[in-house]
């Protein structure tokens, strides 16, 4: 697996343990930071950079469109045998925008932007006013029309990856960072404490970077076939 963007730094996974899920925990976690937050439509997020509070930070936040396109996947799934039209086109269009962002996979930040801005960006902004022109016509409490508010709702933060190639369209790679964590969870629910915890995050995020870092490194061998033959046969006898 290659970096969603060739930067200058090695990759790296950060966990940390709090004992809830309140603001006052990514507040006391991001402290001083200043920068993009990506995020689902969790409302803690917005709390966290609300200008209204003493405490928020300084941070924009870019919202998944995983989440989004998972509210049509329900939608189509529940509704079936019958169609859902809306949620079918909407999934469609999403899945060309996702097309975009795959041609432009492992280049430069200045190059994602760039293709963003010239093949993406047209195609959100359709988007946009096809949600806009769809939802004047649904059932104001259907589940179609709950998520067509949302992905208004969040518009911003959708499209702030348009402008920042640094940016990825979804929070894909961290859910897959935290699944085997949140299973580990579950498995030893009421075995060990706070402390415990927080020394597993440490060792966690030692133990993710690693891989990281390792995917990293056979990614960009894999792309020069002299150097693939030469580090998978390290990689076999290492």
């Amino acid at each position: 697996m290659t970096g969603p963007w060739a930067g200058p730094d090695p990759p790296g996974v950060v966990y940390a343990y709090a004992p809830g899920r309140g603001a006052v925990h990514g507040l006391r976690l991001l402290a001083g930071y200043r920068g993009i937050i990506h995020c689902d439509g969790y409302q803690v997020y917005k709390t966290m950079t609300r200008e209204t509070r003493a405490d928020a930070l300084s941070g924009t936040l870019a919202f998944c469109w995983s989440h989004l396109r998972r509210q049509f996947v329900k939608i189509e799934r529940e509704a079936s045998p019958a169609p859902a039209p809306v949620a079918r086109e909407a999934l469609e269009r999403i899945a060309r925008l996702y097309a975009v962002e795959k041609a432009f996979r492992g280049q430069s930040d200045a190059e994602r932007r760039a293709g963003r801005q010239a093949h993406a960006r047209p195609l959100a902004a359709a988007l946009k006013q096809w949600f806009e022109a769809k939802l004047d016509h649904l059932a104001q409490k259907s589940d179609t029309a709950k998520a067509l508010r949302y992905a208004l709702r969040h518009w911003d933060g959708l499209t702030l990856y348009l402008d920042d190639g640094r940016i990825e369209m979804d929070t894909n790679a961290v859910e897959r960072a935290m699944r085997p964590i949140k299973l580990s969870a579950k498995n030893s629910l009421f075995a060990g404490c706070d402390e415990g915890a927080e020394n597993w995050a440490l060792l966690a995020s030692l133990i993710e970077t690693c891989n990281a870092q390792w995917r990293q490194r056979r990614a960009l061998a894999l792309r020069r076939p002299r150097q693939a033959r030469q580090w998978l046969a390290c990689s076999a006898t290492g």
